[in-house]
């Protein structure tokens, strides 16, 4: 069973959303890094209770006091100051460092991480593993700078390089509760916008609870979610205990190793990301203008170019409304969402209902562009696929539709689509004639009437076709539409020539 199981529904739409939507940000605990060979903060504890030779039985079990009794008897006893106690705090934490110690979920980890990482920890693991490629801010920074393209690692409890800034004792906890800093700032913020996702930690160290408490009394329920991977081994009584206190707080628990969390993660967020729910949130913010073209559609009105641009009247809106309908597109099951019904056996639209969202997205596009090359090359490849490879491109009765969209999309020679598409609208035109028996009619009033549709790029691809292996591609029967295209617009002197080089074979 995957451990995202121990959320109910609502609960992991949450967690896929946030993870989708890169609105969260890891909180990294000492749990963490003793993966990767480092001791255990009662080890670390124990450690420096040996170099300072402390006379006394120390319960680690309450790590802040057990720290401050170790401070106050190494500056009364050993003439320590504070900075000197830090020191020895990050020396036994590197003394107990095992090598070589990796566990296998490091890439996943890596490339599940977002811009943003909080950490409590003072090792320097999180740098290992973003191969230092990570803008660090360590407590006390006097000037920190956060990167607005790359990774983020905020150090709140200091650094092992730095022992001025550790947090370690109870005396240090508090100090650190009443700094007014960059970081508190910027963790409350964080808190207050996004999801954490704690690993390796639990909410006990008061920190934490100061810092989420503050921002729970200010914001109640409008919180972002949390979720807290807890290590297998916690006890049923302190499990139960932990969802009992953390239920009213928004925050969601999941007992599992870093390892399974991040696998399980993976495997169910594949299929969330084909998923209408994935859709939807991350196109909240236009889906009722969406439901309102769909509906359109699906009622078989026709969709005008004002129905669109008056719904979608500036270009960010446009951009989105351009890439939610290449989705719906290129994952026809999306369609159904909005109250569709799909053709069998394919499982597709209608020609009609594909040809009025081909249409609304070159409304679109025609104002102000595709989103990006990804966008644009993926309805390129969904016309494609829908208008030249489906059952009904062959069909007397239903061809037009399908060519008149695979004439009017425009993918260049760069595209994957691009030769694929050369071939298909040869092979149409070869089938295609006026009052010829076996050719059929509309793909030839299509190809007439939309003529220069055809690009210079597209004939350039036709004649490169036709003029293959000495010319023995070509066809006595493409004389006819070959001397059409002839007439097209964006045909050049060159091209004609070579035309007419062609057909006097």
């Amino acid at each position: 069973m995957s451990c995202i199981d121990q959320l109910n529904d609502d609960v992991k739409i949450s967690l896929f959303s946030s993870v989708y939507l890169k609105n969260y940000f890891l909180w990294i605990g000492s749990g963490f890094s003793y993966n990767f060979g480092f001791g255990s903060w009662e080890a670390v504890l124990e450690k420096i209770s040996e170099k300072i030779e402390y006379p006394l039985e120390l319960d680690v079990k309450n790590p802040l006091k057990a720290a401050e009794l170790l401070c106050s008897y190494s500056k009364q006893e050993k003439g320590f100051d504070e900075i000197k106690f830090n020191s020895l705090v990050a020396e036994s934490l590197l003394d107990l460092k095992k090598d070589s110690v990796e566990p296998d979920w490091v890439r996943r980890f890596r490339a599940f991480s977002p811009n943003m990482i909080v950490t409590t920890n003072w090792d320097n693991q999180l740098e290992t593993i973003y191969d230092d490629l990570v803008n660090v801010v360590v407590r006390k920074d006097k000037a920190p700078q956060v990167s607005n393209t790359g990774k983020n690692l905020f150090k709140i409890h200091g650094d092992v390089g730095r022992p001025s800034s550790i947090v370690v004792t109870q005396s240090q906890y508090f100090s650190f509760q009443r700094e007014d800093t960059y970081l508190n700032r910027k963790i409350y913020t964080l808190f207050s916008e996004a999801s954490p996702i704690f690993l390796g930690y639990s909410l006990t160290d008061p920190n934490i609870g100061f810092l989420y408490d503050e921002v729970y009394a200010h914001l109640g329920e409008e919180k972002p979610p949390a979720f807290m991977v807890v290590h297998p081994t916690v006890e049923d009584k302190v499990l139960e205990e932990s969802k009992l206190l953390f239920k009213d707080k928004n925050i969601h628990i999941i007992k599992a190793e870093i390892g399974g969390f991040l696998e399980d993660l993976s495997n169910e967020f594949r299929e969330y990301k084909k998923s209408g729910k994935r859709f939807f949130a991350e196109h909240a913010n236009i889906e009722a203008r969406l439901k309102e073209i769909v509906g359109l559609i699906i009622g078989k009105k026709t969709i005008s170019q004002d129905d669109v641009l008056k719904r979608f009247n500036n270009r960010d809106s446009r951009q989105q409304a351009v890439k939610a309908f290449v989705e719906i597109l290129s994952n026809q099951l999306l369609y159904i969402e909005f109250g569709g019904k799909l053709l069998a056996p394919e499982n597709r639209m209608s020609y009609r209902e594909i040809d009025q969202i081909v249409n609304s997205i070159i409304s679109m596009v025609n104002e102000d562009g595709y989103p990006d090359q990804q966008v644009r090359e993926s309805f390129y490849a969904s016309v494609m696929k829908l208008c030249a490879k489906s059952d009904g491109v062959w069909n007397f009765y239903s061809t037009k539709q399908p060519f008149y969209n695979i004439l009017r999309i425009s993918p260049g020679v760069e595209s994957s689509v691009y030769s694929e598409r050369i071939s298909h609208i040869i092979e149409v035109l070869r089938w295609s004639g006026k009052d010829k028996l076996g050719k059929c009619w509309d793909t030839w009033d299509v190809f007439c009437k939309q003529i220069d549709w055809v690009s210079d790029s597209d004939i350039e691809g036709i004649l490169t076709e036709m003029e293959k292996e000495d010319k023995s591609f070509y066809r006595s029967s493409d004389r006819e539409w070959l001397t059409k295209l002839k007439e097209c617009k964006n045909i050049n002197v060159d091209q004609k020539t070579r035309i007419d080089s062609v057909i006097e074979i």
